[in-house]
């Protein structure tokens, strides 16, 4: 997977497996990095829920850094 990933990108984190997270569960908005082993930290926005898609009913309103270890864009399978 290549990192540094794009402010706006649709992710989920690496302790979500379950199908419907699939589709994002967070948004990153921010990118530090790279750190001297090579990975980068993301700011993430995600809904208070954090076990589901965010959208109308569960606005992306929680603030989280994720590890790029634990990253993991939309569309990736591991």
């Amino acid at each position: 997977m290549n990192h540094p990933l794009p402010v706006g990108t649709r992710v989920r984190h690496y302790g979500q497996q379950w199908p419907a997270a699939r589709a994002g569960t967070a948004t990153v908005r921010e990118a530090k990095g790279p750190w001297p082993d090579g990975s980068y930290e993301y700011r993430v926005t995600a809904g208070e829920d954090f076990s589901r898609r965010t959208g109308p009913d569960n606005p992306e309103t929680r603030e989280a850094w994720w590890s790029s270890s634990a990253t993991i864009p939309v569309g990736t399978t591991l």
